[in-house]
């Protein structure tokens, strides 16, 4: 029986080689015509016959033998001049003209495969020549310097802002700081609804802050969706060369506006721009709030804090972790509206404690307590 040798490509020993029968040849031709199911099928067949051959070893018999079946039904192709045009064009422009080259010229030579023509454009270095292209593109090395202003605000800031601020793409972020095995997910931040809840403060005190600027946001930008809506309610005047960019940045969901472009937009002070944001009139683009301007506004504004309404682990917490001075820990005077903060109560169902007037909304909503609402367990009647 005619035998061949095998291909090894760990470049073992010719001690080590092994050498393919016919039999064991048709065994893994006949499995590749079943598809995969059948491909794994021949692999475990001849690694029970021939247990001293490795898989990677069957692996590249197998593509050894796809390609000596090719090259039996392939026969050669006269390629014609206005064919050979057709494909360079469309190598060349790459993208849509390249797939449609490629159609044109099966279209005139029906039954050609399409790693014919592949073969074909790579014989003729049209492949090579688009990867040095590439290769020869706007890609830019990384400083040290981009590296280090990388790492500083990986994790703190999302990746579009950080691409902005390095000039370089999306894409190009992500790849470096998967290539250092660090996350692009932003994980530092803080709400504003986890800020109520741990000061026990309004959402309306929280849009002062940040309206006067006490509390700086994420992105302090005015987004044009509110600014078109201010516009809209208010009957503003739009001034010359604000209709255009605003119904730009309508459509634009992610375009905003500095406090600056907006008192120039609508003739007013930054001032007054930042009162309507603390009103609610003008909504910021992102009101997350990062550790360090937490920890900010904790060391310079610590008489914004009411430790009094605090639960006393937080008020502690605040203390030791950003190391306020205890002269900042006094108790403000608690204003007859917020003394009922001071009051907890624990639903009968949940057993869960609430702070304050949130008590009374949560009660029809608690599903253990529904039910129990007329049998006089709420807490509200003995």
């Amino acid at each position: 029986m005619p035998m061949e040798d095998g291909i090894n490509p760990d470049r073992k020993k010719q001690s080590q080689s092994f050498r393919w029968l016919h039999e064991i040849d048709q065994i893994l031709v006949v499995g590749m015509k079943y598809g995969p199911t059948g491909t794994q099928e021949a692999i475990k067949r001849v690694r029970q016959l021939t247990p001293e051959v490795a898989p990677a070893q069957v692996w590249h018999r197998m593509r050894h033998l796809r390609e000596k079946e090719r090259g039996k039904t392939a026969t050669p192709v006269d390629w014609s001049e206005s064919a050979i045009e057709i494909l360079r064009d469309g190598y060349r422009s790459g993208g849509r003209k390249k797939v449609e080259a490629i159609k044109t010229v099966m279209a005139v030579y029906p039954g050609l495969a399409g790693y014919v023509v592949s073969r074909f454009a790579r014989s003729q270095g049209w492949l090579d020549r688009d990867r040095a292209g590439n290769r020869k593109g706007d890609r830019r090395p990384w400083t040290r310097e981009e590296e280090q202003e990388l790492f500083a605000r990986a994790g703190y800031e999302p990746v579009k802002a950080i691409a902005q601020k390095l000039k370089r793409s999306e894409q190009s972020v992500r790849f470096r700081l998967k290539g250092r095995a660090i996350s692009a997910r932003v994980t530092d931040g803080w709400s504003l609804r986890r800020i109520q809840q741990t000061l026990h403060v309004s959402h309306r005190r929280l849009q002062r802050l940040i309206g006067s600027g006490l509390l700086r946001v994420r992105d302090p930008r005015v987004s044009a969706i509110s600014l078109a809506e201010f516009c809209r309610k208010h009957g503003t005047v739009a001034l010359p060369g604000m209709e255009e960019p605003t119904a730009t940045g309508v459509y634009n969901k992610s375009a905003g506006y500095s406090w600056g472009r907006v008192a120039k937009l609508l003739g007013v002070t930054t001032v007054e721009v930042g009162k309507c944001v603390a009103d609610g009139a003008l909504k910021v683009m992102d009101t997350s709030v990062t550790d360090r301007a937490f920890e900010t506004f904790c060391l310079q504004h610590s008489s914004e804090l009411n430790f009094g309404l605090m639960d006393p682990a937080v008020a502690k917490w605040l203390i030791d972790e950003y190391g306020l001075k205890t002269a900042t820990q006094r108790t403000l005077p608690v204003a007859a509206s917020q003394k009922q903060a001071l009051v907890v109560r624990r639903c009968p169902k949940c057993k869960r404690s609430i702070r304050g007037n949130g008590y009374f909304g949560h009660i029809p909503s608690c599903r253990g307590a529904m039910s129990q609402r007329h049998a006089g367990q709420l807490g509200l009647i003995n």
